[in-house]
């Protein structure tokens, strides 16, 4: 859905695009600090490795209800 070039990847551009609203500084430089979390190979793209070897859904409500896998 953010990956606007089709490319199989979530670059950075492409992450900032997706969050809505004006970014002031603050925000701009979260978002890059948890973007740069997550690009584990620090490649300046999100790849499913980055996000699956990032992101530990286990204790998401959905998953521990039975509703959604990991």
């Amino acid at each position: 859905m953010f990956d606007e070039n089709d490319d199989g990847e979530l670059n950075i551009d492409e992450f900032l695009i997706a969050i809505r609203g004006q970014l002031n500084e603050f925000r701009k430089t979260l978002i890059k600090r948890c973007f740069d979390k997550i690009d584990i190979d620090k490649s300046g793209e999100l790849d499913y490795s980055d996000v699956k070897d990032t992101y530990n859904a286990k204790k998401h409500p959905d998953v521990k209800a039975g509703k959604k896998t990991e």
